[in-house]
């Protein structure tokens, strides 16, 4: 049955992969560079950039708020190539236009909703900040505490603590100094400061006075800035925590052509499915084993789990150590590891976990319940539907795997959410019989995941590897 909006998606048990894989780019840095692209001075095109509804949304309210941005490829509803995608910006230099007051909604998007509170800061007028009914449930009111902490006046339209918020700008700029940070719902609220603090007038020095939430997403924001010539200084504690993070004060040019990396996100449930497919040989082609993408972790985890996991310049390639017809388990189960590091990764390492030869325990998973869906709640029903025990607590789960050879038939509801669907669609690969409602959901990260889905389940198609880009 062919994906789509409306009707469920059947995924059947794969043939062997063996093929060479292009994923799409990193929506983290797609949605970092469109933020500092929009507030430098100059033009940067954002090349093997992620058009998806959630980098769409950012664009389109970066636009409004007065950046010149042309989308150019297919865009987020299609299936077209990878690669046909990028973001030409011309930016405002620190400071949106004025212009009347706007509304702005952002859907289902977290971090789209996330930057442009803050981004809106720098905006000479009333900018409304409004997102899907699951948004609206999400936490925002850290957010609003570090902003009006910066002096800049939030109010809150019906409750306190939820969207929608009126952001507004008129009275000039945030100036930045020094922000105390406590526990954070989300990383993303100090990202985005982080990713306007050059254009403040004192920079901005984060100082943490709890060890922050997913601070891999810092170390990728403090990446981004440093690659686009912001001076940033960091300290930490002896357990190698983020004491506090300064930005500089300082204005970033454009930077002319900026490539993007492909998306390690999107990457870790085609490592999962050749992992799990028995006789399965996958490339993840330019791939960087380098990158410093969270993410990247779940690919040393399904190493440690029996996967075949090598890296070279050319990308990363991951095969199953159990042949096909071989009734092994593919991986061992993980024992207990911390994904703190890599959440969103984890949901991909909780469907290889199903069908692994033992328990698994995923810990470090506390935001995962305030995501597009309650990530736990949502994986633990789907995965006890396909045949898998699972508990669940605060911030871990616990999988002991489905019986080897047993009959799947469940009908899954992802409750919206893309890496519930895609991580669903990876075990069907393995166990067949897995239908996903509502398929679409994807569009948010991945649109092209159900037609690079096909195309691997398809195993080998004639002689050599085949290669999809």
């Amino acid at each position: 049955m062919p994906a789509g909006a409306d009707g469920p998606r059947l995924v059947e048990r794969s043939a062997p992969i063996d093929a060479v894989l292009a994923v799409p780019g990193s929506k983290s840095l797609t949605n970092r560079g469109l933020v500092l692209a929009a507030m430098a001075s100059g033009r940067t095109v954002l090349r093997w950039a992620l058009r998806s509804g959630d980098t769409d949304a950012l664009a389109h309210a970066l636009g409004t708020l007065g950046a010149t941005i042309e989308a150019r490829g297919p865009g987020a509803g299609t299936d077209a190539p990878i690669g046909a995608d990028e973001f030409s910006v011309d930016g405002v230099g620190g400071r949106f236009p004025s212009g009347d007051d706007v509304s702005l909604h952002l859907g289902d998007g977290g971090t789209p909703t996330r930057f442009v509170m803050a981004a809106a800061a720098f905006a000479p007028r009333r900018v409304t900040i409004d997102g899907s009914a699951r948004m609206r449930e999400r936490p925002v009111a850290d957010g609003v505490a570090l902003l009006r902490q910066l002096g800049v006046h939030v109010t809150w339209l019906e409750r306190d603590g939820r969207l929608p918020v009126v952001v507004d700008g008129r009275a000039g700029p945030p100036v930045g100094g020094t922000l105390h940070v406590g526990r954070l719902a989300s990383s993303q609220f100090a990202s985005a400061l982080l990713l306007l603090a050059p254009w403040m007038r004192d920079g901005l020095e984060m100082r943490f006075e709890a060890p922050p939430t997913s601070a891999s997403y810092l170390a990728l924001t403090v990446d981004e800035l440093r690659r686009w010539g912001a001076h940033v200084d960091e300290a930490r504690d002896a357990h190698g925590a983020p004491c506090s993070i300064r930005v500089a004060p300082g204005p970033l040019a454009a930077r002319g052509a900026v490539m993007v990396e492909q998306d390690a996100s999107s990457a870790v449930p085609w490592a999962v499915a050749a992992a799990i497919v028995p006789g399965s040989d996958l490339e993840l082609g330019w791939l960087p084993p380098e990158s410093r993408q969270p993410d990247m972790r779940v690919l040393a985890i399904l190493e440690s789990m029996g996967a075949g996991v090598m890296r070279g310049s050319g990308g990363v390639r991951i095969a199953c150590r159990a042949r096909a017809g071989d009734g092994a388990p593919p991986l061992d189960g993980a024992g207990e590891v911390d994904c703190g590091a890599c959440p969103d990764g984890s949901l991909a390492l909780m469907a290889a976990a199903a069908v692994a030869g033992g328990p698994t325990r995923i810990t470090g998973l506390g935001t995962l319940r305030g995501k597009e869906s309650d990530r736990l709640s949502a994986m633990q029903a789907a995965l006890t539907r396909v045949g898998a025990a699972v508990d669940v607590g605060d911030d871990w789960i616990e999988i002991r795997p489905l019986a080897p050879g047993r009959t799947v038939d469940a009908r899954i509801d992802p409750h919206r959410d893309h890496r519930v669907a895609m991580s669903l669609g990876v075990l069907g690969m393995r166990t067949g019989g897995i239908r996903i409602d509502d398929p679409g959901c994807v569009s948010k990260s991945y649109p092209q995941f159900w037609a690079a889905l096909d195309f691997l389940s398809r195993g080998r198609a004639g002689a050599g590897r085949q290669g999809i880009e």
